[in-house]
């Protein structure tokens, strides 16, 4: 991919998304304190030791659903900002709250509609990856589908 796109600069981080993985066990202990009957609902690329905290762990979707469905009437949110929004407005009956305060995505905040339909119109900083890279790239997006279920 550098050799491709080699003005920018990429950051690779190992194990998961960098927003997710800022959410600690202090983060989440202090929610948990505020909002006791609060169930915690993460996203898998949270720690291990966040994950092991909470009630649920699945997909942004599976988040939704799961809250969507459940009788409970609070929960403590372990993903970026924007999917709390998104539970607040579908589930105007129950309360939500964010497991820590750096779980703003910057990244995803660079991405809009607007981007993607003028790289889909005129090709402009399109990325092409090999197939081998795709199918790697492609097998955590599966997994996070299936946890979806």
């Amino acid at each position: 991919m550098e050799k491709q796109v080699p003005e920018k600069t990429f950051k690779f981080v190992h194990g998961g998304c960098p927003t997710h993985l800022r959410m600690s066990v202090r983060d989440v202990k202090k929610a948990r304190d505020a909002h006791p009957e609060a169930k915690l609902l993460v996203h898998p690329e949270c720690l291990p030791e966040v994950s092991a905290m909470a009630d649920y762990i699945g997909s942004t979707t599976g988040i939704m659903k799961y809250a969507k469905e459940s009788d409970a009437k609070e929960f403590i949110i372990g993903t970026e900002l924007g999917v709390l929004h998104d539970l607040k407005t579908k589930n105007p009956d129950k309360t939500f709250y964010s497991a820590g305060s750096a779980q703003c995505c910057p990244n995803m905040k660079k991405i809009t509609l607007e981007k993607v339909l003028h790289v889909l119109e005129t090709g402009e900083n399109e990325v092409i990856l090999s197939d081998e890279l795709r199918e790697k790239a492609n097998a955590p997006l599966k997994r996070m589908l299936e946890l979806a279920k």
